[in-house]
């Protein structure tokens, strides 16, 4: 939505200088005012040339005269252009600019025309014209929104004109020439016009970019989601997997810690699938995949779909007998989910189980050509065995590329044993469901 009203402010009217009503607030929320020491600089400017222009009044009113325009001057608009100078410290909002500027100008301006009323005869003109400058530079100068400019000119328009008429300062040749130059007060309106338009339309043209930024970045996160989830688990896919597999494999040879990667298999799958259909399957998958995320992520592995109904993990630092544990977690995890397997022949309804093939070596291992596909290997084998020892079991296997000695010694260690953590040496080959 946000997306279709920038457009639509973009290609708005040129006389519709307002956005909609959300775009207005944001624009007012996001867009700064000026900071102040911009208009206490100009003030300053203002206040030297009035000190200056004490000059001209000295050429038009004489020595004995001067002491009524100087003493405005130097009296009145010099403190009040002083305090408008205070007010102004920091970032001031733009209401207070356009009230210190619109009372330092009205001020001035009436200061210059009680001069053209008083003035000598022959040089009214001359403070005529210098009043109509003063809101002129002002408006052109100051950076005040439309609205607030329209109230500037307006008021120092107001001001000229009644003043012009009422102080009767028209002249003797009539009201032309002075209506003429009050109409100079209403020149900064435009330039005020076209700022505020181009501000909005820079607005604008950020937020755009800004939302397209957004838009594009939120679909690249979709399709890395894509490209990285499984569709129907919501855990990792194969192939981040592999990627990730290589990267920790790494780390664990430069932390020289141990490192461990899980096989799992759901037993019998295809016999679930073919009792209670493949809907039941999937959402076997999904339950079995919530399950195994959790622990996995918790010890700061990673768990993925590796294909079908076999799952894969790795465990950053987990030793054999660790690896082992976590194994027997998740598949003590699995069998808690009380998940129905109407495909198994035994007295009432039989659960849903899981094999774990564990594989682990330490990072030092690397030097000597062990990598990633070696522990996956292990794995295989291990979780092989599981199948063929009764299913439902954790095996642990040792990676082929060890030192055989060091393989030798961790079967002597539990040689035979069935229980989960033993050591097997068994040659890749197909498995049971």
């Amino acid at each position: 939505m946000i997306q279709s009203l920038i457009e639509d402010g973009l290609n708005r009217s040129w006389w519709a200088l307002k956005l909609s009503a959300p775009l207005e607030a944001k624009y007012h929320a996001e867009v700064a005012p000026a900071a102040g020491w911009y208009l206490q600089s100009w003030l300053l400017v203002f206040i030297a040339f009035n000190i200056l222009s004490l000059k001209v009044d000295l050429d038009a009113f004489g020595a004995e005269a001067i002491a009524v325009p100087a003493g405005l001057t130097l009296g009145v608009f010099v403190p009040l252009a002083l305090a408008a100078i205070l007010v102004l410290r920091g970032r001031p909002s733009t209401r207070r600019q356009t009230l210190a500027v619109l009372a330092t100008s009205l001020v001035d301006m009436a200061i210059v025309l009680n001069s053209a009323r008083i003035v000598p005869l022959g040089h009214a003109d001359t403070y005529l014209i210098l009043a109509a400058v003063v809101p002129l530079v002002v408006g052109m100068i100051a950076p005040m929104p439309f609205r607030h400019s329209l109230w500037f000119c307006g008021s120092a328009f107001a001001l000229y004109v009644l003043a012009v008429l009422g102080l009767d300062l028209s002249g003797p040749n009539g009201l032309g020439v002075p209506l003429l130059v009050a109409s100079l007060i209403l020149v900064p309106l435009k330039l005020a016009y076209s700022r505020e338009w181009e501000t909005k339309r820079s607005f604008l043209l950020g937020l755009r970019e800004k939302a397209q930024s957004a838009a594009l970045a939120e679909a690249n996160a979709r399709l890395t989601i894509l490209s990285e989830t499984d569709p129907l688990t919501g855990v990792a896919n194969r192939r981040l997997f592999t990627q990730r597999l290589e990267w920790a494999w790494e780390l664990a040879f430069v932390r020289r810690d141990w490192f461990s990667v899980l096989l799992i298999d759901i037993d019998r799958f295809k016999l679930l699938n073919d009792s209670a259909g493949h809907a039941a399957g999937d959402g076997c998958l999904v339950r079995i995949a919530e399950a195994l995320r959790g622990p996995v992520e918790d010890a700061g592995g990673l768990v993925a779909r590796y294909g079908g109904e076999e799952f894969v993990a790795f465990l950053p630092r987990a030793t054999r007998e660790a690896a082992v544990a976590a194994a027997e977690t998740l598949r003590r995890a699995v069998i808690d989910l009380a998940l129905p397997h109407p495909g198994l022949a035994q007295p009432g309804p039989g659960l849903v189980t899981i094999s774990i093939g564990v594989a682990t070596a330490h990072g030092a291992e690397r030097l000597r050509g062990l990598g990633a596909s070696e522990l996956l290997k292990a794995a295989d084998e291990a979780l092989y065995a599981a199948k063929h020892r009764g299913r439902n079991r954790v095996e642990a296997a040792q990676p082929a590329a060890l030192d055989e000695r060091h393989a030798a010694s961790e079967r002597a260690a539990a040689p035979g044993a069935l229980a989960p953590g033993c050591v097997v040496s068994i040659a890749p080959r197909g498995r049971a469901a």
